[in-house]
């Protein structure tokens, strides 16, 4: 099954490795890029109680047609400090065999992902995104590229696709909890 690319445009061009974007990420996001673990987990680790969870806004097919059922963004902080945008995008069939991707509300989709039987993460695939590629609310304060990765989580015979790309803020709450360990 090929990945629908979320908001974050069509004409993205998804990488198996980093490199392949014809740049290399630093090391410190390179590590955040290639996290296996959850993303909210080590957000946790880093900000303590910090951490938060903005939703920016969930569609339902139902509200106006879609191809998929269901589509949910958010933000990861730190603070006030946004470090992660997320999409979700769950197909039809995914919404109706698993009802519950519609009622998250502010609770954290890996977290729950977690905690249920037959889950599988596909590889991740990269990409260097420009303003361009990013949702407006991104664009307007990102102009440098910004690094994503894309992967779907297969929940029995059920899709969905994550896409997550990693602000600014990340890098600098790295930076400032390396300080205070010095």
């Amino acid at each position: 099954m090929s990945a629908r690319e979320p908001q974050t445009g069509d004409t993205v061009l998804w990488h198996r490795e980093p490199e392949q974007t014809g740049l290399q990420p630093k090391p410190l996001l390179r590590g955040w890029l290639q996290e296996t673990g959850l993303l909210t987990a080590r957000l946790r680790r880093l900000c303590a109680s910090e951490f938060r969870l903005e939703v920016l806004d969930t569609q339902s097919g139902q509200d106006e047609p879609t191809e998929h059922d269901f589509q949910r963004r958010v933000i990861l902080h730190c603070g006030e400090q946004p470090c992660v945008y997320a999409e979700t995008v769950i197909p039809a069939a995914t919404a109706a065999t698993h009802p519950w991707l519609n009622e998250l509300g502010d609770e954290p989709l890996g977290e729950r992902l977690q905690t249920l039987p037959e889950v599988h993460r596909s590889e991740f695939r990269y990409a260097l995104l420009t303003a361009d590629s990013l949702p407006s609310e991104l664009a307007e304060r990102h102009q440098m590229p910004l690094w994503a990765r894309q992967s779907d989580f297969h929940i029995s015979d059920a899709t969905l696709t994550v896409t997550e790309v990693f602000l600014p803020g990340v890098v600098d709450n790295e930076n400032r909890r390396m300080k205070l360990a010095d």
